[in-house]
């Protein structure tokens, strides 16, 4: 709070977004004037608790435990964590300071995406770990206005380019004048990127953030997304993280590489190990491998999500595993300090504080109960294995699998559990009432 101090007297900040983690994965709260909140709200703010209450486009979502007409939506307390303060670059006088929820009793809220993330911090450092992790995270920008691809309907879109650009300098270089300023801005904000790069699809891109304690990059993968959303729209021009925005094009992946330590020491590698894995690797991906379906819907949690996956299409169709293999749903990555562990499952339209927490329970899961990973360890093409464990091909397929999960229920709570499923059949009803483009196509004319 100091720092903030500071930075109001000198005069460089005069604004303050006191922000939480919504159901989505995005930043919801209230701008505060600087001078009123450091006087009077610095010890909480309070916000609707409809915040975890209600759909991607905030419709409000009936039958949930935690609010609804029946609680009265009342308030609920987004307690300031001050080690998370840093500029908001991209706007000018303005701070950000991401907060827990907290209810009228002054407990976590059970239910909040950063109360679930920290309860399975705490529960590694219990078990004398710490978690490190980085995000590779993938998205498509378009020349059109927010308005103008509205107006659309979000059909015919002119990408940035309209040829594949992957690894392209040439195409980073037509595109560094958005690019550019994004990686500066964050930088700025206290949030390193290692790298940027053209990816496989027309107009999508790939930026990597720089590897952290697991809590603290979840916060930075929550501002990331917000930061290309808003920069790109001051600038005229659309992003999204859809998992698939069209079935033509590539889909968006969140790839996500983990570690575990012991003070400054790695956890993860071996050399007398087999694939230089140490006991503790091979049950932590054990863990997140016999996990990860009964998980799955915190990897993809829309409608949408599913279409990414597809075989042969960098984007995992099956519960596999390998080294410097980009078939394979997990993949042991790295040597030394830098070894790690990659899910490739998780899409971008996915909450980041969701991801982690899940990859960390799984994985102490395993590393609890002992538990090897599953199947070969691949080196050629794992979408020739024959009969592998399938992933969930649909959101439905995936709610009642964690619905009906007695991992998952003990992992995280049973409220948890029915909260997410709650918010995830509200989406599949959402979905079952609305007439497609392809239903369209397929029947108006022929039926």
């Amino acid at each position: 709070m100091k720092r903030l101090e500071k930075w109001i007297n000198d005069g460089t900040v005069d604004t303050v977004i006191v922000a939480g983690i919504d159901l989505q994965g995005r930043l919801y709260g209230k701008r505060c004037a600087a001078i009123p909140f450091i006087r009077d709200l610095a010890q909480g703010v309070h916000t609707c608790d409809c915040n975890f209450g209600w759909d991607i486009e905030r419709m409000l979502i009936p039958g949930l435990d935690f609010t609804g007409w029946h609680t009265g939506y009342g308030d609920m307390t987004a307690v300031p964590d001050w080690t998370t303060l840093r500029r908001y670059a991209w706007f000018d006088k303005t701070a950000l300071v991401i907060c827990d929820t907290y209810d009228h009793h002054g407990k976590l809220v059970n239910v909040a995406p950063r109360s679930i993330l920290r309860k399975q911090v705490e529960k590694a450092k219990a078990m004398d770990f710490d978690v490190k992790a980085a995000p590779e995270i993938e998205f498509f920008l378009f020349r059109e206005t927010l308005e103008g691809s509205r107006a659309k309907d979000y059909r015919d879109l002119e990408p940035m380019s309209r040829y594949i650009g992957d690894y392209s300098i040439f195409r980073t270089s037509m595109d560094e004048w958005i690019i550019g300023p994004i990686r500066r801005a964050l930088a700025e904000s206290g949030i390193e990127i290692e790298c940027n790069k053209a990816e496989w699809g027309h107009g999508q891109f790939e930026i990597n953030l720089v590897y952290n304690d697991v809590l603290e990059i979840a916060d930075r993968h929550v501002i990331f997304k917000n930061c290309i959303r808003e920069m790109a729209a001051l600038n005229g021009i659309q992003a999204t993280f859809m998992a698939k925005w069209d079935s033509k094009h590539s889909g968006n992946g969140s790839h996500i590489h983990m570690s575990l330590w012991k003070g400054d020491q790695p956890a993860f590698p071996d050399e007398k190990g087999e694939h230089h894995m140490s006991t503790a690797m091979r049950h932590f991906m054990g863990g997140m491998m016999a996990l990860c379906k009964d998980l799955q819907l915190f990897y993809m949690p829309t409608v949408n999500s599913y279409k990414r996956i597809e075989d042969l299409s960098f984007a995992p169709s099956n519960v596999t595993w390998g080294g410097d293999n980009r078939t394979t749903g997990f993949r042991v990555a790295g040597h030394g300090k830098s070894m790690r562990i990659e899910n490739r499952i998780p899409g971008s339209d996915a909450n980041a504080h969701l991801i982690y927490a899940a990859m960390i329970a799984s994985g102490l899961y395993g590393i609890e109960n002992e538990l090897e990973p599953i199947g070969p360890f691949i080196e050629a093409n794992a979408y020739e294995l024959e009969k592998p464990p399938s992933l969930h091909r649909n959101l439905t397929q995936a709610t009642d699998a964690f619905e009906s999960s007695k991992a998952a229920r003990t992992l995280f709570g049973d409220d948890v559990v029915n909260h997410y499923t709650g918010v995830a059949r509200w989406e599949e009803k959402e979905f079952e009432k609305y007439v497609t483009d392809w239903e369209r196509r397929r029947y108006f004319e022929l039926v």
